[in-house]
């Protein structure tokens, strides 16, 4: 069953790829690229060199070669698109192909998180545990995110368990129910694993031993706000993708809210900004 025209799911599912594309690849790839250059020009590793843990040469070259597999990576996907377009691919094909684009589109964020742990590595190695721990305060969660919101990641969490329980004990979608544990089951994972960031952030080593304790404190709660609004899109995503197969929507949607799903993860993370101090770099 669909809820729209055939003309118009269409459009809504070419518009989704392709603001998927613009959004990761080019949009925030460059707004990536653009912060790693202002930091290398403002805060030059000669005159800040606790900052870096690698050479300037190898943070240039980290650089292009990211910018580089951002451009291929748009340049190829918009290619494919415009290809299924002109050639009058069926629907459900270009809609397969947001999760595989965005798949793709990923690879060089994953990098980037590798160039971080190895970052991070590299510290530990100058800067021993014994002189980076960070001190145990009486933190708590409500010190950084509202009760309100604490709240309402709970609730979604428990609204999908309520509707992949249901949907399985009262065999909603016949012999296909089982699968609405194993949406369970990936959505228990995720949010194991997001408070466990949350906890890490909380009460973790203090990796960066120049910040300041009030740099830090403002790094920490802009880290649990962004993680506690992860758990609660997660949650969302799983009970859409409920509704769509109790309700049998025409599957086309799921891609497509999977696509919005991740361009979403990327502004809440991008939009999120602290100030920090970096004469203590120096």
């Amino acid at each position: 069953m669909t809820l729209l025209n055939p003309d118009l799911m269409t459009a809504i599912i070419y518009l989704a790829v392709i603001s998927q594309i613009f959004t990761i690849s080019i949009f925030f790839a460059n707004k990536w690229h653009q912060r790693k250059v202002f930091l290398l020009t403002k805060y030059p590793p000669k005159d800040y060199p606790n900052l870096y843990v690698q050479s300037l040469t190898t943070e240039l070259n980290r650089i292009k070669l990211r910018r580089l597999m951002d451009r291929i990576i748009a340049f190829i996907s918009l290619s494919v698109i415009t290809l299924f377009y002109l050639t009058k691919a069926d629907l459900e094909i270009v809609s397969n192909s947001i999760l595989v684009i965005g798949s793709i589109q990923l690879l060089p964020w994953f990098l980037t998180i590798y160039w971080l742990k190895e970052n991070s590595l590299l510290m530990a190695k100058n800067f021993p545990s014994t002189k980076r721990k960070s001190s145990f305060n009486n933190r708590r969660m409500t010190d950084f995110v509202s009760p309100l919101k604490l709240t309402v990641s709970v609730l979604s969490y428990a609204l999908a368990l309520f509707f992949a329980l249901t949907i399985f004990v009262d065999q909603l979608w016949l012999e296909q129910s089982y699968k609405a544990l194993l949406l369970l089951l990936i959505n228990t994972a995720m949010v194991i694993y997001l408070v466990w960031l949350l906890f890490i952030s909380l009460y973790g080593k203090k990796k960066d031993h120049f910040v300041s304790s009030e740099d830090r404190l403002k790094l920490i709660a802009e880290k649990c706000k962004i993680l506690s609004s992860f758990l609660i899109m997660y949650s969302t995503f799983i009970i859409g993708i409920c509704l769509i197969k109790t309700f049998k929507l025409d599957q086309v949607y799921v891609p497509a809210m999977a696509g919005l799903f991740i361009q979403l993860l990327f502004a809440l993370s991008f939009t999120q900004n602290t100030d920090k101090n970096y004469d203590v770099y120096k």
